[in-house]
């Protein structure tokens, strides 16, 4: 039997015996095939063969310049790159690729590098193998990365935000992600004792950010927790030997005092304390009354004293004016004029009966007041 068989551009054509196996290769262009039984399988891209039947293709005349092949470990994984784009990512085995107008190649790697680097890296994620063989993982902004295989702190850097791919197949992969930015810690509700035994309520915040992030995730579980812990107790230690008068003239100093017995602890935590301050005290309702009878008291004697140094000071300058006038006349004289002067502006008019010009005005205005002899 003779057959005509034509193998397009992107084909290749592979004939085989009536048994099965493969007698020849047929590249693009017009095939005469003789013989009975004889079938011819048309192939293009993948070359899905079963290993025993590849060997046997490969060595026929021409197979081997027209398929890109690749043979991989377990500990192997390869990205097949067409005409420079990602097609696939394949696993351990034999792989091959039909080149046909197209160039084909396999970029093998070692999975015991655990990440990928690839300027392709999107692409590479998005093909049916990467999503097969890759763990797709991000780091947000603001934040470390740190991956841990088989629970396994894995490399010496953190991971900076951004897409990371890793290969799986190294063991169970898991990625942490450490937030760097500013945060608050607020500590509320503090029932507590001062050194004069009055019993209040303290509220404190205190802003904090990690500075390193392995220090951080391998100290604790609980990070605000235990920085929590650790700002209630210096809080607690720092008010009970305090007075109320000076916590309530100092709060700002007690906030400088718990930071400092604090930072130390902090930075074993990997974690820098920002600013720590004393929101609120809050007394009891029947101290608060007693307080505010407290200050009313103190204000009023403070009241009192005011005025009577004012007291002092207006009979002290009464006293020298008298001194003055004591010893000049003409002073008496002005200081009668002042006071008439003062009256007279209330006054409408005044009727004058005998005596002389402003003495006799004077005498109505200021009757029974010194004179001063007709001056």
């Amino acid at each position: 039997m003779i057959r005509r068989i034509r193998i397009l551009r992107h084909e290749r054509g592979i004939v085989r015996h009536r048994d099965g196996w493969p007698i020849a290769w047929l590249r693009p262009g017009v095939h005469w095939v003789f013989g009975p039984g004889r079938r011819v399988d048309r192939v293009a891209g993948r070359l899905d063969l079963e290993p025993a039947d590849l060997d046997l293709v490969l060595d026929l005349d021409g197979a081997g310049d027209d398929v890109a092949v690749t043979d991989l470990t377990d500990d192997q994984r390869a990205i097949l790159i067409v005409d420079r784009r990602v097609a696939d990512v394949v696993g351990p085995g034999r792989h091959a690729w039909i080149r046909g107008p197209r160039e084909a190649r396999f970029e093998v790697h070692d999975i015991a590098e655990t990440r990928l680097v690839h300027r392709q890296l999107a692409a590479v994620l998005a093909t049916e193998g990467g999503q097969r063989h890759l763990f797709d993982a991000s780091v947000p902004a603001g934040s470390r990365g740190l991956l841990h295989v088989d629970g396994r702190l894995e490399g010496e850097n953190d991971l900076a935000p951004g897409r990371y791919a890793f290969w799986l197949g190294v063991g169970k992969l898991a990625l942490v992600t450490v937030d760097l930015r500013e945060s608050a810690i607020d500590v509320t509700g503090q029932e507590i004792l001062t050194a004069d035994k009055v019993s209040l309520r303290v509220n404190l915040v205190a802003a904090y950010r990690v500075i390193e992030p392995r220090v951080a995730h391998e100290a604790t579980a609980d990070l605000s927790g235990a920085l929590y812990r650790e700002l209630q107790l210096a809080l607690r230690e720092s008010v009970g030997r305090r007075e109320l008068d000076e916590l309530l003239a100092n709060k700002e100093r007690l906030g400088d005092e718990i930071r400092a017995a604090v930072e130390a602890k902090a930075r074993k935590l990997g974690v820098e304390l920002g600013s720590v301050g004393v929101k609120d005290v809050i007394l009891p309702g029947d101290m608060k009354l007693l307080l505010n009878q407290v200050i009313e008291a103190q204000k009023r004697a403070q009241a009192n004293l005011i005025a009577r140094r004012e007291e002092t000071a207006a009979t002290r300058a009464l006293l020298n004016t008298a001194k003055m006038i004591e010893g000049s006349p003409a002073l008496l004289r002005l200081k009668e004029l002042e006071a008439a002067e003062r009256m007279a502006a209330s006054i409408d008019s005044i009727q004058v009966v005998g005596g002389h010009g402003l003495d006799a005005v004077l005498e109505q205005l200021l009757p029974g007041g010194r004179r001063s002899n007709g001056h």
